[in-house]
């Protein structure tokens, strides 16, 4: 965790960023039949060691991949990126991405499917329970397991990872895009102590009723004294699926009245940046510098 006085670890930079203007794709969703290329594979950087390991946990199976630094661990471990959808993030991460932060270990969490994106696994994973009924929950898949997940994530998960790579335990920052947002929010929520940073990226704000705002008003907070950078990453021309796309580009408006929420708390470093031009699918990948940034940066103990 960060120290109070820390907080300014942000403060320097502008609340609100333009990425360079990219052709909206609003309406444009990702393949998720699309069988991954995994290509980082074949061309590993020379700064990391590349694997992926299968396990099971409860009956229900996933996929890590891990990208671990070839030097010498620090005394206290590396400092790590936690990333949801492993799947997709190891298929469309660059050895440059890896390169350009030659001392930070990434763990992919994913699932042993031949897509890029487990459609049915990461719905009920990373959904909380709805508050009222919402037709466009899950698309038809169950939801509402992200207490569960989270067990798994925190507990064997963790701990399958951990006992391979030497990590720094004041050092984990979550990253998740999408549902995957919506996970790493709903966590920071529940568990604030469970990493020390977070960065979701187009977060489905507005799932279940706007669950997240409600769990908001009483949500655990760190200890005195202890603060956490939470980077939230959204394109301004994402919209809901099954809606028109607004006449002016604009943030999702539940997920910038949560970051306003957010910001209210003395324990949480709230940044969050726009990236201008791109639609939902869009971010996933263009939030991957800052997010690898965050991690490798984050102060420790």
């Amino acid at each position: 965790m960060i120290a109070k006085s820390r907080r300014s670890l942000l403060a320097s930079i502008p609340t609100i960023c333009l990425a360079g203007k990219l052709a909206a794709q609003g309406s444009t969703r990702p393949d998720f039949t699309e069988a991954p290329e995994y290509r980082i594979f074949d061309a590993p950087p020379d700064t990391h060691i590349l694997s992926r390991q299968d396990v099971t946990v409860d009956g229900s199976g996933y996929r890590l991949f891990l990208a671990v630094p070839k030097a010498t661990a620090p005394a206290d471990g590396w400092p790590s990126l936690w990333m949801l959808d492993g799947n997709a993030v190891f298929d469309r991460i660059g050895a440059s991405d890896l390169v350009s932060q030659p001392g930070l270990a990434v763990i992919g969490i994913g699932y042993p499917v031949d897509q890029i994106f487990d459609t049915t696994a990461r719905a009920l994973d990373y959904t909380p329970v709805s508050r009222v009924p919402d037709p466009e929950a899950g698309r038809g898949r169950a939801t509402g397991g992200a207490d569960s997940f989270r067990t798994r994530l925190l507990g064997p998960l963790r701990d399958a990872v951990e006992k391979r790579v030497s990590i720094d335990p004041a050092r984990r920052v979550l990253w998740g895009h999408s549902y995957g947002g919506l996970f790493t929010l709903h966590c920071l929520l529940s568990e604030p102590h469970a990493f020390a940073g977070w960065a979701p990226t187009s977060p489905s704000s507005g799932f279940g009723g706007n669950v997240l705002q409600h769990l908001s008003a009483g949500a655990p907070l760190l200890e005195p004294g202890k603060i956490a950078p939470v980077h939230i990453m959204l394109g301004d021309s994402e919209y809901r699926r099954g809606t028109e796309p607004p006449a002016v580009p604009q943030p999702s408006p539940d997920t910038m009245a949560l970051a306003k929420l957010l910001e209210q708390r003395e324990d949480l470093d709230v940044r969050v940046t726009v990236l201008k031009g791109l639609g939902h699918g869009q971010t996933f990948a263009a939030s991957f510098p800052q997010a690898l940034d965050l991690a490798a940066n984050l102060p420790g103990n």
